[in-house]
């Protein structure tokens, strides 16, 4: 179990930062850089000038001070029991400046746990731990495929994820895969190819999810008829609709909006 016990988020110091916590804070530390920084790492001082990831075992040395003024970071101090090699497992690596191909990804999901932080109830513990080891593991995967991938493929997988955000925001539904690979300038089986290594999921079957959850919305939030609802999402023949809907969400359109 991953135990949050302190967060921070865009966390500004204006008078900048001289740490040196020479046997650790007691715990894990997870930083993101925002601002220059340098970190002792082998017994020096490494400038980091990029936006950065860190982070820090239990009971090592935490010694790093800002370049300048106005420092911003954002961090998180927790524990985990038992550890079973975890980072380890998700081949994260302690003490080394990781520069993710989309930062904002994790920082988003950092900004979510911040929230979460606040929060009470009988659940809270057990929200905060998933969260915290989804964040885990999707910086597991993002950082396997900045490492292993070319800074053409890295280039893609910045573009990629904000044109897949924008659909699953229903912002933008693009006409097929060919349209995604004319939008990277690439051919559309290479993005094919990438966008499901990326993923896990076809750009097809990522535009069915995204039209779907817009229509699940609107089922809940509207009194738009469900015809009228699978017309708004692009779907001309209703039963296509049904099926696909059911097939996505388990159920329904009518039994959607009864729940």
């Amino acid at each position: 179990m991953i135990r949050v016990k302190a967060i921070g988020y865009q966390f500004r110091n204006p008078l900048g930062v001289d740490m040196n916590r020479l046997n650790g804070s007691g715990d894990y530390l997870f930083l993101f850089f925002r601002s220059p920084t340098e970190v002792m790492i082998d017994g020096e001082y490494r400038k980091i000038t990029e936006p950065s990831f860190f982070l820090y075992p239990k009971g090592k040395a935490q010694i790093y001070r800002s370049i300048g003024m106005d420092f911003v970071n954002d961090w998180m101090h927790f524990e985990i029991e038992p550890y079973n090699q975890f980072f380890e497992r998700l081949e994260i690596p302690f003490e080394t400046p990781v520069v993710l191909t989309d930062n904002k990804v994790i920082t988003d999901m950092l900004a979510d746990l911040y929230v979460e932080c606040f929060n009470v109830g009988e659940q809270h513990n057990y929200i905060m731990d998933k969260k915290a080891s989804v964040l885990f593991h999707k910086f597991s995967d993002m950082y396997r495929i900045t490492m292993n991938g070319s800074a053409t493929t890295n280039k893609h997988l910045k573009e990629l994820t904000e044109i897949r955000r924008k659909i699953h925001n229903y912002e933008f539904i693009p006409d097929g895969a060919e349209q995604v690979a004319e939008m990277l300038n690439i051919s559309t089986s290479h993005c094919q190819h990438i966008y499901k290594e990326f993923f896990g999921i076809s750009i097809h079957q990522d535009m069915i999810r995204g039209r779907i959850e817009h229509a699940a919305a609107l089922i809940q939030t509207t009194d738009m008829s469900i015809s009228e609802i699978a017309a708004a999402c692009g779907y001309e023949n209703l039963e296509h609709f049904s099926r696909q809907f059911k097939k996505v969400k388990g159920c329904a359109p009518k039994q959607y909006r009864q729940h």
